[in-house]
Parts: structure tokens; C-alpha cells; sequence
């Protein structure tokens, strides 16, 4: 029996992608307060998945690379479209299941209902449950984010042989019904490789890498314009005034979408989202940067590169980036907590219907475990022995990750204050996010920046006590004073923990300036 009628038997009872809308949840902002609502669930293309369908890629037995298309042909839901094919991504091109991309010779709807001619399949192979790319679009889907691709799995048969599971998605590009730009507009990427990819960009003064995504052929006018917006951004983001609301980095940064871009991928500790590389967002001149869409989750919720990821601990925030700055500004912290509240029941839906999901793409699924993991891989991946367990695995994780991020927060008050030169008490400010139901101790520590412990100030450690419904606190400072003229100089205080299931969140750590003294 040839491998395509193997297939076709295995997906008898296979039906069409379709389009399933993901009900709100109760506690999620209500539609009627945001037009866009309703074609944001629209967006859910895919989830919960439908059984995955023969898709039958012929190239007559050419071989297919990164670097350039081979003409051939996609069968697809009983329809042949002429195409090109090539493979795609970078460190997954070298696995042993690869990726690819479709540019069909005309545009066409192989996922929802609009017609394009450039289309994703993605081989998940990192991603031993196959679903972490899927629930993670889902959870996107459901949010303030403008775009996220439409999905649908499919097995996939090339040049005769199985190739396994894949997932069928819209290429992240402008274009109407994607990233929706005007002409001028640009679609951006944060991307550490992207000399390596050979895409044009460029670093700004604080190192940061962005690649342009579109327009694919860029001029140094171009150029030169969209470096000089992304470092007016990060002068006011890394500037005294950055937590402004008129002059600092909210001037410069959708920052409702920008919450929800981090939170999606907070939330899955995805590998490459602390602004390592497929960090996604778009500018139109004289308007502000908007981070989305989020794209390729396979290594996260636990997996990662000759690793795993643990559930209660930071990942995205991590680092010397855009958010980590931003989370810097107290205020803008507790709106990513709060928000997070908000999207929590739409989560935790789609996270209980993973089982389900898994149930419905099983047969496929079996048989690509069977091919690519069975004999053993990718052994930093490996979180059970069957494609069952790693399905638990992925649940477990998630379920885990919500309630920690969840919890009660710690944070200061503000990362610096200033004092004179004299002998007095500095009282910075701590606070909890909610107010505690019981006593909470919160651990702290003041250490030397510049100054000298001993001759400028007190080093100490202690705690600080926030009785039931208490939300603020101080940490106390002692500067000491002394005849001796010399600059300004800096003392650290630093939250080191917290009781009960109070997580220490961002800011975490401030700075008391000590000016300088000229007697």
C-alpha cells in the first residue's frame, strides 16, 4: 500500500480546518469595550484543532533547501496549486524534521478564508506534544494584539514519503488581513542573528538588533529613518524621565499591545522572546511602535535548548531590554499584573482544552512520534516517554505557570532617589500588589554602589512587615555624613525575597544617590 493511501486511511474521518471562535471567559474585558473584540476570537482559526488532512507536496524529486525555491506542486483539500518550495528557519532548518514555506504561483486560502500566496509549515520538532505553537496563537488570539497567524495541522507527504505532523500557518508579512501597514509603514523584527539570516538591519547605540521584515528590499533613506525613531525611543526609554506618560516611553510605544505581546510570552517562557530573535513588531512614521504578532512557541512551556525552563521563574523580563526597562516604572509593572488577572480565565480555557485537542490530532500525531522520537532525539526536550506524557508534561507546566504567575507581587516604589549629604534616615518605598489576607515579611538588603559602607552609609539587611491588608511599606537607608568633599556616589537596595506566595516582582532593585559633597 503506498504511503499516501496509509495516510488517507488514517485521516478518513478528517474534516476541513475550521473556524471555531474561543468563547470570552468570564472576567475578560467584555467586547462592548473594545470594537475589535470580536475579530480578535474570530482570529482563532484552528483551535480546537480539527483532525489533521493530507497535504501532498510534489517537487519530482527535487531536493529542497533553505536558499532557494524549487518549483513543484501543493495538494491540499482536494485542490492542486502550482507552487515554489524551499526550506526555512535557522537553527531547526538543521534538525532532522524540516520546516518549509509555500509561495504559490496563485494566492489562495489554504488556512481561513483569505487568499494569499505565501504559507508556513512549521515541524514543530523540538515541541514533543505538537502543541505549544497552536495554544499559544490560541491564548494570542484572544487578546488586545491586532494579528495572529490562522492555523489548521496537517500531514504532510513530500515527493512520495512521510514527513509527519505539521502545522499549516499564515507567514508573519504586510499585507491586508496580516500586518496590516500603510505604504510607508515598516514590519520590524528584534533579532540577534540577523546579520547571519543575511537580512538587512541594523544595531542602535544600546546594541539592539532590528532586522526589517518588510519592506524586504530597504533603502538608507529607510534605513536611516527607522534607526532614528527606534533611538529617539530608547533615549526617552533609558532617560531620567523614562515613566513619564507624556514624555517618556509611552509617547514612543503602543503599550496596551506591547502587555499583551509580553504576558503570551511570559507566560510560555518562550526560548527566544528576551529579545534574542523572532520579537515582531511594526512602525508607521509619526505614529507609535506596536509589538505582535507573536510567532513559533516549540521551544517553551518547559523546553528549551539543552534545558528546560522552570515554572517559577522569570524569563522574558530578563535581561538589559526594552521590557525590562519599562518594568522599571512601577506603574507600568502593576498593568502588566493587573492585565494578566484579566486574561487569566482565557488561559486557563484554553489550557483545559489541550487533552482534548491532542485526542482529536492523535492518529497523526502517533505516527509522527513514531518517525521522529520514538528511536530517540533532541534529548534536552525529552519530558516523558510517550507522545502522551509529554501532552501531560505541557498541562502540568502551563497549569503551574499560571498560579505562579498569579501570585501576590513585591516590587519598590521607584529605582532612584536623591539625598543630600547628611546624617539621616532614606525611606524607600516597597509594595505589595494586593493587599495581603496574612502577614507578609519581605526581605531586603543595602549594599554600596559607589559610596563607601561605613563612611556614607549603613550596609544592612533586614525585613519589613506588611500586616493584613497592608500594600506599602519602607526600606530604611542611613547616610552617614562626613567633611570629606567628593561626588555624588550610590547605594543599592535591593528586594532579596519574600514569605508565603508572594513572588518578587520588577522593580526589584532602586538606587539612593548620595550628592556630592563639596565642603
Amino acid at each position: 500500500m503506498s504511503v499516501l493511501k496509509k495516510l488517507s486511511a488514517a485521516t478518513a474521518l478528517a474534516v476541513a480546518a475550521s473556524t471555531v471562535v474561543l468563547a470570552p471567559a468570564s472576567g475578560r474585558e467584555p467586547a462592548a469595550t473594545d470594537p475589535a473584540a470580536t475579530e480578535r476570537a474570530a482570529a482563532v482559526i484552528g483551535w480546537p484543532p480539527a483532525p489533521p488532512t493530507q497535504l501532498v507536496i510534489d517537487t519530482a524529486g527535487a531536493a529542497i533547501g533553505r536558499e532557494d525555491y524549487v518549483p513543484g506542486t501543493v495538494t491540499l483539500d482536494g485542490v492542486t496549486h502550482v507552487t515554489e518550495v524551499r526550506g526555512r528557519g535557522n537553527s531547526t532548518w538543521g534538525w532532522a524534521k524540516k520546516p518549509y514555506k509555500l509561495k504559490l504561483e496563485e494566492d489562495a486560502a489554504l488556512v481561513g478564508s483569505r487568499d494569499y500566496d505565501e504559507w508556513v509549515l512549521l515541524a514543530g520538532f523540538a515541541d514533543r506534544s505538537s502543541l505549544r505553537t497552536a495554544a499559544a496563537f490560541a491564548i494570542a488570539a484572544q487578546t488586545r494584539l491586532k494579528w495572529t497567524p490562522r492555523f489548521r495541522f496537517v500531514e504532510v507527504v513530500l515527493n512520495g514519503q512521510s514527513q509527519g505532523l505539521y502545522m499549516l500557518t499564515e507567514q508573519v508579512e504586510e499585507g491586508k488581513g496580516r500586518v496590516d501597514l500603510p505604504d510607508d509603514g515598516y514590519l520590524l523584527e528584534i533579532n540577534q542573528r540577523y546579520l547571519r539570516d543575511d537580512e538587512p538591519g541594523f544595531r542602535t547605540r544600546r546594541r539592539t538588533p532590528v532586522a526589517f521584515k518588510d519592506p524586504d528590499e530597504v533603502t538608507k533613506q529607510q534605513r536611516r529613518e527607522v534607526r532614528r525613531a527606534v533611538s529617539r525611543f530608547e533615549r526617552a526609554l533609558y532617560g531620567p524621565d523614562f515613566a513619564d506618560p507624556e514624555t517618556g516611553y509611552a509617547a514612543y510605544i503602543n503599550v496596551r499591545k506591547l502587555i499583551d505581546w509580553y504576558l503570551v510570552e511570559e507566560l510560555f517562557a518562550n526560548q527566544d522572546s528576551n529579545f534574542q530573535s523572532s520579537v515582531n513588531f511594526s512602525w508607521v512614521p509619526g505614529k507609535r511602535f506596536v509589538f505582535g504578532p507573536v510567532w513559533d512557541f516549540d521551544l517553551s512551556a518547559g523546553t528549551r535548548w539543552k534545558g528546560s525552563s522552570r515554572t517559577d521563574t522569570w524569563h522574558t523580563r530578563v535581561g538589559r531590554h526594552w521590557i525590562a526597562r519599562m518594568l522599571e516604572d512601577p506603574a507600568f509593572s502593576a498593568r502588566v499584573k493587573s492585565r494578566w488577572a484579566r486574561l487569566r480565565p482565557v488561559v486557563r480555557e484554553v489550557i483545559s482544552q489541550i487533552p482534548g485537542a491532542a485526542a482529536t490530532t492523535a492518529p497523526a500525531a502517533e505516527s509522527d512520534w513514531t518517525q521522529w522520537h520514538a528511536a530517540g532525539d533532541l534529548e534536552w526536550t525529552h519530558h516523558g516517554g510517550s507522545r502522551q506524557a509529554e501532552v501531560d508534561f505541557l498541562v502540568e507546566w502551563l497549569t503551574k505557570r499560571v498560579a505562579w504567575l498569579s501570585s501576590n507581587e513585591v516590587r519598590l516604589g521607584g529605582i532612584r532617589q536623591r539625598t543630600a549629604e547628611r546624617a539621616r534616615t532614606v525611606w524607600v518605598p516597597v509594595q505589595l500588589q494586593s493587599a495581603p489576607g496574612s502577614g507578609v515579611d519581605v526581605s531586603w538588603s543595602v549594599q554600596a554602589g559607589t559610596a563607601t559602607a561605613g563612611e556614607d552609609f549603613v550596609a544592612a539587611q533586614g525585613q519589613v512587615t506588611f500586616a493584613p491588608g497592608q500594600k506599602e511599606r519602607y526600606i530604611p537607608v542611613q547616610v552617614l555624613d562626613d567633611s570629606v568633599t567628593e561626588g555624588r556616589e550610590t547605594v543599592l537596595v535591593t528586594v532579596t525575597g519574600a514569605t508565603g506566595d508572594v513572588v518578587v516582582g520588577s522593580p526589584s532593585a532602586a538606587v539612593v544617590a548620595i550628592d556630592a559633597n563639596t565642603r
